[in-house]
């Protein structure tokens, strides 16, 4: 018989021994945590591992030997019988006549698409179609519908080669003052245009005014000028990344109306509607000179000036239209229309001046003889408030106060007295204040200050309006005036909020 007290003892002595087994002894702690830990041991290089692996990801090197020597075997039949002796030239490429001859190969090959024909798929889908479709194959049938409706998407062209982005706005050539290379020529698709939207010329100021009334791209510089009704011209480097000002003239109490680029672009000539004279600023020495205006000249709101440079025409109050020396600012002689003068512009030549106004009447001036030549009424105009004519001296557009834009072709304007508009834009609702044609005439730019967004271009000369621009995601605002550059790589916008917008269009590789 166990007693009390014996059995308390081995109580007690279990418990101990369940302690001692949980405790850890000072060997094992030391053991435990006084030695480093060890690194895990990494995978042993294994150079043979190694090559296996690049054979099955790469290729054997073995193989682009292997490949010439097949591509030379299918070139070798396509040699005519009197060739055999002619000689080789190595240093020929050959590689595009492989690819027109042999084309390229399907990335997979779908049995069902080469044996579902267009009955079949008509009868599945219980419909009719006309009996003369050419196409055999369901599959082709779907092909040329949508080359037709659509056309072949870029990423589809077989003929494409790897070329760098035209995103990239650091090209070298842009980094030069003057044009090096000239501009390969390509026809400007229509209905869409490729555009991107860039930094606003004068993000670093926003201080030219409230209304930007003028935006220019210098004629052979990477350089525009910007100018507003707060007095404040500034030039800026036009690179569509950072857009850095380079020079900022302020003219006290002297909004300006207009400004523009004379003697090929070395002087910057600054008018204003509320003052009788105007400011000519040198890019050369850096200095500016105030000029008082001739008499009976009250403003100096609308300019235009010569292609060569020599002439300035201004229009006056009561149909006046002024015609100045652009070197001395000195009155040569003044002509006058029937009507209020609103706008004019020189023909490409330089030779004939039109002119337009609060009439249905265009004049066409002889710039030498000082004589009006030919008057020709404009087609459902009853006041004209922008005219343009492209550099081709091809075509002719008018903007009217009820927001109709006339295209015509300039021999008949300069022939006919009721001469037909070759397309008739009726977008806009509100008077049409800047009409402006690219350097390659393709496109016609058109827009009004009097509503937000109201930009359109159209192609030329299809007669189409580009539908992708603006987008509802667009914001111009209120555009005011609208240039391109000389080689028609950018658009500039300005509005009536203090902004100057930079747009890229990608169709035309320079500045």
């Amino acid at each position: 018989m166990l007693t009390k007290r014996s059995m308390l003892g081995n109580r007690r002595e279990g418990v101990n021994k369940t302690l001692r087994r949980h405790e850890p002894t000072r060997t094992l702690y030391k053991q435990k945590f006084s030695e480093p830990l060890k690194r895990k041991q990494k995978n042993l290089y294994n150079p043979k591992e190694e090559a296996r692996l690049e054979r099955v990801v790469f290729g054997d090197p073995s193989d682009v030997i292997n490949n010439l020597i097949d591509k030379e075997c299918l070139v070798q039949p396509n040699i005519k019988k009197n060739d055999y002796h002619a000689p080789i030239d190595d240093t020929c490429d050959d590689s595009n006549e492989l690819s027109e001859e042999h084309g390229k190969r399907a990335a997979w090959v779908d049995e069902d698409d080469v044996q579902y024909s267009v009955q079949d798929a008509a009868k599945a889908q219980n419909r009719r179609l006309a009996d003369d479709v050419p196409e055999k194959l369901y599959k082709d049938y779907l092909s040329n519908k949508y080359k037709q409706l659509v056309g072949t998407p870029k990423w589809a062209e077989l003929n494409k080669t790897d070329k760098e982005s035209t995103d990239d706005l650091d090209n070298e050539i842009l980094k030069h003052s003057c044009h090096l290379e000239r501009a390969i020529i390509r026809n400007l698709p229509k209905s869409v245009i490729d555009i991107k939207a860039l930094t606003p010329i004068n993000k670093e100021t926003h201080t030219e005014g409230p209304v930007v009334s003028s935006v220019e791209f210098h004629p052979s510089s990477i350089v525009a000028l910007v100018a507003g009704s707060s007095g404040i011209l500034s030039l800026f480097q036009v690179d569509g990344v950072e857009s850095n000002k380079l020079h900022t003239m302020r003219y006290d109490k002297f909004p300006i109306s207009s400004a523009k680029f004379l003697r090929d672009g070395t002087e910057v000539l600054v008018g204003s509607q509320y003052h009788p004279h105007c400011h000519s600023y040198n890019l050369l020495s850096g200095k500016t000179h105030r000029i008082q205006l001739p008499h009976g000249i009250t403003n100096m709101q609308k300019y235009e000036v010569s292609p060569d440079g020599k002439l300035l025409a201004l229009c006056g109050r009561s149909g006046e239209i002024y015609l100045l020396s652009a070197s001395s600012k000195e009155l040569i002689s003044t002509l006058k229309m029937n009507a209020k003068c609103r706008t004019l512009y020189f023909t490409p030549d330089g030779r004939r001046l039109v002119t337009h106004g609060d009439s249905n009447e265009m004049y066409i001036w002889d710039v030498n003889g000082r004589a009006c030549l030919h008057r020709a009424v404009d087609n459902g105009c009853l006041s004209c408030t922008s005219v343009a004519i492209s550099p081709s001296g091809q075509f002719l557009a008018t903007g009217s106060k009820e927001g109709v834009v006339n295209l015509y072709s300039v021999e008949q304007v300069l022939n006919n007295r009721y001469p037909v508009p070759l397309k008739i834009v009726f977008n806009f609702t509100t008077s049409i204040t800047s009409l402006k044609f690219n350097a390659h005439s393709e496109i016609l730019a058109m827009a009004s200050d009097k509503k937000h967004n109201a930009f359109k271009m159209m192609h030329l000369p299809s007669f189409t309006v580009f539908s992708n621009f603006p987008t509802f995601q667009t914001n111009i605002l209120m555009p005011e005036a609208i240039d391109f550059s000389p080689a028609s790589g950018y658009l500039a916008i300005s509005n009536r909020s203090s902004s100057a917008f930079l747009y890229r269009l990608k169709h035309y590789g320079n500045y």
